[in-house]
């Protein structure tokens, strides 16, 4: 079972309907010495450590006090908290249960499990009793009872009383279970088997069929193996342990395409928990089948279970690997298809924010202009120009532009922009490098619209990348400078960062504050997926403008969630907020069937953006509208007396 969710973040339990559960022991006082932290997940899925006695405190005591009225939650919270060995703080609320759950077996069972964990056996077995008297003798009943019995040392009484157990329920989990456990520790292997055989004759046993299709699996005798898997989902494909069970034994033994063909027909994500859905995901993978392995993964996503989320995201990653290596760029003749140059005049992670006037204020129309164009890609005799799907060169020959125009925009007097060259209803283009003639002719070509062009190359040979750029005045079509790095990968963001200084005192020199108040300029550190974001930046604004079609878009969930892991890593970036933000946006306004899976933990980061006082938590209503919250979009405007933010709000609305 996985390690506690926090509910003070999510607002959900961890499973919304658990099992009725036969008490186990509680953990030696060793163990427990050992275990002086507990995991839990915030709402992004982040692995946390806590000590026990700020579990209790902070969390357990005051969800219990929250819950207090309320059986279901109650139930979840005191099962959970048993898992960690908490017994005696859950004695109150277990007791509780007792007075408020209309399920009388269910409140009788935890009850009873907590006084067992405390030793307290004939407490224990009284309260079984007593539920015994008000709705008569139930499986589930009766093997908690014969764990009082154990625990009291009636071995035989136990014994008894565990076997009408399986007779009248002989598919319980933890009875069945506990009952062949017994048998194997007096017996061994051969009284082991007996007693399964025993267990299958049983009227509507099914269990013991499934733990005999395991021993044949186990044997290699597969044909017996799935005959008995068969026979088993046919009367119990509802059962989310019967699926994990045989998806994880047929893939352990390599049995993949049985694993689909047994498991997938029966699965589904709301019923049977997401387990078995990763064990599916990876036999699809394993065939080659993308399509359905990812379809699968959009509705694991779906469940918002943050313990899982590591876990899918590592599994997305392995199907964008695969179709990474399984695409290609496509040759283009410039000639014939459409290629127009998009232009971005403000830094693109304010694409999608829509103009909140009080945050960001423009350059001046009399500030001169600089004109950065996407890199030109070092060719061989053989290559062509490209429209490309992504890859690591065609990604850096358009994010390094978007920095070094970005940068210029916030660091000098200078209204800097970049002209992202596309192919209508394609991608972007990727051409070759010009010569320094070629690039005199493009600036001769650009003396109307812009005062300086930044443009150049970008090279790869072997493990030695070369970033080379001229910087033109093109009143005079003039060359003012050249500047190059060249560096092997792993120094390349470094190299970058020292190429942007260089540039900014070819165009002018550095100011002493950026343009906008919230910039920071990213670290060496951060470079590398600041840089990839902007690439994913410029990617989304095209689709969300039409420019790239929407069924072209692929990676789109890591398009989205890059930055949301650059914000949670880096707090203090203002930056990587407004970069998820206008992410978030753009997903909206192409209508990203993925969104929903943003929801929760976008209103998170918005709620830490708070505690946090940053500025763009005003950008909120972005959420409001994208999320389709019309009741607090319409209280923000009740409360907004500002005339700019109120007009912001409309644009908000009028574009999604």
């Amino acid at each position: 079972m996985f390690k506690r969710l926090m509910q003070s973040l999510t607002g959900k339990p961890a499973s919304a309907k658990p099992p009725l559960a036969v008490s186990q022991p509680a953990a030696p006082p060793a163990e427990a010495a050992q275990a002086q932290l507990i995991t839990v997940y915030d709402a992004h899925g982040r692995e946390l450590q806590v000590t026990r006695a700020d579990w209790r405190d902070n969390m357990l005591l005051p969800q219990i006090k929250a819950m207090w009225d309320q059986p279901n939650e109650l139930y979840q919270l005191i099962l959970n908290a048993l898992d960690d060995g908490f017994a005696a703080e859950v004695d109150p609320a277990s007791q509780r249960m007792l007075e408020i759950d209309p399920i009388v077996e269910r409140a009788h069972v935890i009850r009873a499990i907590v006084l067992m964990q405390q030793e307290r056996f004939e407490q224990a077995g009284q309260v079984l009793r007593d539920a015994i008297g008000r709705i008569g003798e139930t499986a589930t009943l009766l093997a908690n009872l014969a764990k009082v019995q154990a625990g009291r040392g009636d071995e035989h009484q136990a014994d008894a009383t565990l076997w009408k157990a399986l007779q009248l329920d002989p598919n319980q989990d933890n009875g069945l279970g506990w009952w062949l456990a017994r048998q194997r520790e007096r017996g061994g292997e051969p009284a082991y088997r007996a007693a399964l055989e025993q267990a299958a004759a049983l009227p509507g046993s099914w269990r013991a069929s499934l733990y005999l299709g395991r021993e044949s699996l186990a044997k290699q005798d597969v044909p017996a193996a799935l005959d008995q898997f068969r026979s088993v989902l046919a009367q119990a494909a509802h059962s989310t342990d019967v699926l994990l069970v045989i998806s994880g034994d047929l893939g352990n033994a390599g049995r993949i395409v049985e694993l689909v063909d047994l498991i997938g027909p029966s699965y589904d994500p709301e019923t049977h928990g997401p387990q078995v859905g990763m064990n599916l995901v990876q036999a699809y993978l394993h065939l080659d089948r993308l399509d359905e392995g990812e379809a699968l993964l959009h509705r694991l996503y779906a469940l918002n279970i943050p313990p899982f989320k590591q876990h899918l995201d590592a599994m997305a990653s392995q199907y964008e690997a695969r179709r990474e290596a399984g695409a290609s760029s496509r040759p283009i003749d410039t000639e014939e298809l459409q290629i127009a140059n998009m232009p971005f005049e403000l830094p693109i992670w304010r694409y999608g924010l829509r103009e909140p006037q009080w945050l960001f204020a423009n350059k001046p129309d009399s500030a001169r202009k600089v004109t950065f164009l996407m890199l030109g890609k070092v060719m061989s005799g053989e290559e062509r120009a490209e429209q490309q799907r992504e890859d690591e060169l065609g990604r850096l020959s358009r994010a390094i532009p978007l920095y070094l125009a970005e940068s210029a925009y916030e660091w000098t007097s200078l209204h800097a922009h970049c002209l992202a060259a596309v192919v209508r209803g394609g991608g972007p283009v990727l051409f070759g490098a010009q010569d320094e003639a070629g690039e005199r002719e493009t600036a001769a070509g650009f003396a109307s619209s812009t005062d300086l062009l930044v443009l150049g190359s970008i090279g790869e040979a072997g493990n030695c990348w070369t970033v080379d750029l001229g910087i033109w005045d093109t009143a005079r079509v003039a060359l003012i400078g050249r500047e190059a790095v060249s560096s092997d990968r792993a120094g390349l963001e470094a190299a970058i960062l020292e190429l942007e200084g260089r540039v900014l005192a070819r165009l002018g020199g550095v100011q002493s504050a950026p343009h906008d108040a919230i910039y920071t300029r990213p670290t060496a550190e951060q470079m590398q997926p600041y840089l990839g974001a902007l690439a994913q930046s410029l990617t989304l604004s095209l689709v969300a403008n039409e420019v790239t079609r929407k069924q072209d878009l692929w990676g789109e969930r890591n398009l989205i969630e890059w930055p949301l892991r650059m914000a949670l890593q880096w707090p203090e970036q203002e930056v990587f907020k407004a970069l998820y933000l206008s992410g978030i946006s753009h997903a909206a306004r192409y209508g990203s069937e993925l969104l929903g899976e943003f929801e929760g933990r976008s209103f998170a980061l918005l709620h830490e953006m708070g505690l946090a006082k940053s500025p763009l938590v005003d950008l909120g209503p972005l959420l409001l509208h994208a999320f389709g919250r019309a009741d607090g979009l319409a209280a923000v405007r009740r409360d907004t007396a500002d005339a700019h933010r109120l007009a912001w709000i409309e644009r908000v609305v009028g574009v999604g």
